[in-house]
């Protein structure tokens, strides 16, 4: 019977305790991940509420959140990767996960190029609504006006609205009867000039959502160490994708995305991750056929009370009639443009800063794997010494 030498038995023990302890980090690591995504589900009573009475998910709020998960995911993803043996990264199936995330976050800066452009470009396109809401004070609802200037406002965002016959007459002040029903069923494209195709969401999402796959089998360490880069590689992509649902874009398609994750089960992120997905694209079918607009909730209602207000006001002349609800409508198109505005800026000012730790997560990442190619270096034994034939 051969016996191993004690030192290949103490090195053995040393390899198992430190593939331990890597998977008691990664556990916790995806452990935090799962509460970070439990934090942004609805609270359990929403849950039963019928899917046409939910509150849409994809606010201001819940975007701000989302961001700050991320934010606080990858900084403890780092932080993993520090305490990490460096062997273990160039381990299967470790080594791959690695460079897909690698991959992932250089095309998930396009994303935050244009999701950064969209909502700075939300600055300029609610202001017309904005004056169209100032103007129309409760004493001055009936006159002629406020009123006409109230509809160019209102023109102006429908200046790009593809149905030219109805831009010439919302733009000329004139017959607004039904506009309601032309607003809602032709969804105004006045945001999606403003967006380069080159900066389209519907363009920049897909490079970011491709080949993500749950890692299998693979080496001991390096299957424990590849599922915490692919939690973290999860999490990028489910952050982009749900952005890029909620801003306008020029391209996006009429169907519903499908969901960018589809983790095993057994992961214990998994659940909320695909909760939060199912929420999404349930919203997405359920949005108005055909619009460019995206599903954040604050644009939505913009939206919807320039629709109302319009309707409202309705043609020449009948608009002195129903002063007070004309008032009543442009306070609610006020209130939802000032949401809008206050809640814009910091987003847009968040999805900056994600972009910039993208950019240094991503050379620290490097940093990693090239230390342990050189770790790998130096522990390969001496070649042979060449011998004369």
């Amino acid at each position: 019977m051969a016996f191993r030498p004690f030192s290949s038995l103490r090195r053995g023990a040393q390899v198992v305790s430190m593939d331990q302890g890597q998977e008691q980090d990664v556990d916790l690591f995806q452990k935090h991940v799962a509460d970070h995504l439990l934090s942004l589900l609805p609270s359990s009573a929403a849950a039963f509420e019928p899917p046409c009475q939910l509150q849409p998910l994809l606010t201001l709020a819940f975007l701000s959140k989302l961001l700050d998960a991320l934010l606080s995911c990858e900084e403890e993803f780092l932080s993993l990767l520090g305490r990490t043996q460096a062997s273990l990264l160039a381990r299967s199936p470790a080594d791959r996960a690695v460079a897909d995330l690698l991959d992932r976050a250089v095309k998930s800066l396009d994303v935050c190029n244009s999701v950064s452009l969209s909502l700075h470009s939300l600055h300029h396109w609610y202001r017309p609504a904005v004056i169209a809401s100032s103007v129309l004070l409760p004493d001055r609802c009936g006159e002629d006006a406020p009123l006409n200037r109230a509809r160019r406002a209102l023109g102006k965002l429908l200046a790009s609205s593809h149905e030219s016959s109805y831009t010439a007459t919302a733009s000329a002040g004139g017959d607004w009867s039904g506009s309601s029903s032309r607003f809602g069923n032709r969804q105004i494209r006045a945001f999606s000039w403003g967006l380069s195709k080159n900066l389209s969401a519907g363009r920049t999402i897909p490079p970011v959502l491709a080949h993500l796959a749950a890692p299998h089998g693979g080496e001991a360490g390096g299957a424990s160490a590849a599922l915490a880069v692919y939690a973290m590689s999860s999490l990028l992509a489910f952050t982009m994708w749900a952005l890029a649902a909620a801003v306008p874009s020029q391209d996006r398609g009429s169907t519903a995305p499908s969901s960018p994750v589809s983790p095993r089960q057994h992961l214990p992120w998994a659940a909320a991750m695909i909760e939060l997905q199912e929420r999404i694209t349930g919203e997405w079918r359920r949005r108005r056929r055909g619009s460019p607009a995206g599903l954040l909730a604050e644009f939505q209602r913009v939206e919807r009370s320039m629709g109302e207000l319009m309707e409202t006001m309705g043609e020449r002349g009948a608009a002195a009639s129903r002063a007070e609800e004309v008032a009543a409508r442009a306070g609610e198109l006020a209130e939802a443009c000032r949401k809008l505005s206050e809640g814009v800026g910091p987003l847009e000012k968040q999805v900056r800063e994600v972009f910039h730790r993208l950019v240094a997560s991503r050379a620290e990442v490097i940093r990693c794997v090239d230390h342990t190619s050189l770790a790998a270096v130096a522990a390969a034994p001496p070649n042979p010494p060449l011998t004369s034939l």
